[in-house]
């Protein structure tokens, strides 16, 4: 049987929880998401914007994953390769870890997808020939190496993807925030 893979998402849809919203370094910058490789280790912080419920799983206001300890762990039990946990300090939250995607892949099906690009003469010019939105996500799955379990597509960095042994082992230690938006063709 083949591989299933999944848009990791944050449920919004919960009341009463929390939103966090920036993450920074030590130095006081934010870490850029999706850039391959690992971030230097050292005192992350997260800064809560909205406080409520912590969640097992939430996403930071730019795309960050933040997991407790133990959902991290099952994570990197399936994913090891692919994902760097950096513990992270949030207000009062002990044990919360952020899930940095150490990989990258280029796996749009463009033919089964729905996106826009930005295009050289839109105000981030920078970013000409990049995913500007992708409203329906579906993968080329030949184009997914088969040892990922855990990565960022290239292009989109906002879209996190997880294999279906990641999300099985999630929801076996319990990820109360996460959705899971099957792409597999």
């Amino acid at each position: 049987m083949k591989k299933k893979y999944f848009r990791l998402v944050d449920d919004m849809t919960l009341a009463g929880r929390w939103e966090v919203g920036d993450v920074l370094l030590p130095d006081g910058d934010q870490p850029i998401l999706g850039s391959p490789g690992p971030i230097s280790p050292g005192p992350v912080e997260a800064v809560v914007h909205q406080p409520g419920h912590a969640l097992e799983y939430s996403m930071t206001s730019l795309g960050w994953p933040l997991a407790t300890a133990e959902l991290a762990e099952a994570v990197k039990r399936v994913a090891s390769s692919d994902v760097q946990c950096l513990p992270v300090k949030v207000a009062r939250q002990p044990d919360m870890v952020i899930l940095h995607s150490l990989r990258l892949v280029r796996c749009v099906d463009e033919e089964r997808s729905t996106f826009t690009k930005w295009k050289v003469t839109d105000h981030r010019s920078d970013l000409a020939g990049w995913y500007r939105s992708l409203t329906k996500l579906v993968l080329d799955r030949a184009a997914v190496p088969e040892d990922a379990h855990f990565f960022r597509i290239d292009r989109w960095p906002i879209g996190l993807i997880v294999s279906d042994s990641v999300k099985n082992a999630m929801e076996a230690v319990g990820c109360r925030g996460a959705v899971f938006r099957d792409v597999t063709p």
